[in-house]
């Protein structure tokens, strides 16, 4: 199981319940290091200590005698440098400050920063219970898997199914990693989930783009709503996948055993101006809709067995 990344007890008016939270997602992404590349000498000169890290050098696949010097490859730190030069500055020197104006900054300490910063409560204090559909999906922040302590379990089971049975979400509020939080508890398929939230003035509700519906006409809409319906099926996560990803990843792989890599090229795509009506009807005869996810098969764990 994941660690926890905060303990405490859920109020619930006069009840507490004893609870964890565990992060019920996270991104997956490949890392990668910045390197020196430094060109290696020719092979008869190069020191013998001169080697590098399995990990960083990449196998060649030829034999000795055709084998180029490879460039020599290290991991590199930042550091801070003063803008507008290429003076390195100490550590020490460099703080942290806020700018006021253009160009003017105040500096601020950190024994400062520490006593303005929330200090991680012990409890999460339900405010009010809403109902999950009047919270727009904008506000949600990060998914944690709510785990009750074993004296808490019944509690916890039933605000978990007073949830339930009632249809609303609850509304609370606690303070986690120096800084405070609006959380959604809500239920979910076995237990509770908390979905934290953005605060109402960090999400720019002034950027939102204003449809122009007025220039939908009642064919086009018809058209469209069809075509919705006609895509329309139960949400399945597990058939979309980061493709990105596993291309790095294969990328990688390919390195690292020496094989030849190719960079795949793919033709611009020339916007084409269509009637709108016309666009859809096409749409609408050439409907192909994703593929359903492939779950594996249940096999029996030995033949005749019984």
């Amino acid at each position: 199981m994941a660690s926890t990344v905060w303990r405490g007890y859920i109020t619930f008016g006069l009840i507490s319940i004893p609870v964890r939270l565990f992060r019920a997602a996270r991104a997956e992404r490949v890392s990668f290091r910045r390197l020196y590349r430094e060109e290696a000498a020719p092979a008869a000169s190069a020191p013998e200590h001169r080697t590098i890290e399995p990990r960083l050098k990449l196998v060649p696949s030829k034999s000795k005698e055709d084998v180029q010097p490879e460039p020599l490859l290290s991991p590199v730190q930042q550091a801070s440098v003063r803008e507008g030069s290429d003076e390195v500055l100490p550590a020490k020197s460099v703080v942290k400050g806020y700018e006021y104006e253009k160009n003017r900054f105040v500096e601020i300490d950190p024994e400062e920063l520490k006593a303005a910063a929330a200090q991680t409560s012990s409890e999460m204090e339900i405010q009010e219970f809403v109902k999950l559909a009047d919270i727009d999906p904008v506000y949600f922040e990060t998914s944690y898997y709510v785990i009750p302590e074993e004296a808490g379990e019944k509690a916890y089971a039933l605000l978990y199914r007073s949830m339930q049975t009632t249809g609303l979400v609850a509304i609370a509020q606690f303070a986690m990693h120096n800084r405070e939080h609006v959380v959604v508890l809500r239920p979910g398929h076995k237990g509770m989930l908390a979905h934290t939230m953005f605060f109402s003035s960090e999400v720019r509700a002034d950027d939102e783009y204003r449809a122009e519906i007025g220039a939908v006409t009642a064919k086009e809409l018809d058209l469209a709503q069809n075509l919705i319906h006609s895509l329309a099926g139960p949400f399945e996560p597990e058939k979309y996948r980061d493709t990105y990803r596993e291309r790095l990843e294969a990328l990688i792989a390919a390195k690292v055993q020496g094989r030849a890599t190719a960079s795949p090229k793919s033709a611009p795509r020339e916007p084409k101006v269509l009637d709108m009506a016309e666009a859809l009807r096409k749409s609408l005869a050439n409907l192909k809709k994703p593929a359903s996810s492939e779950k594996p098969k249940k096999t029996s764990r030995s033949a005749g067995h019984r």
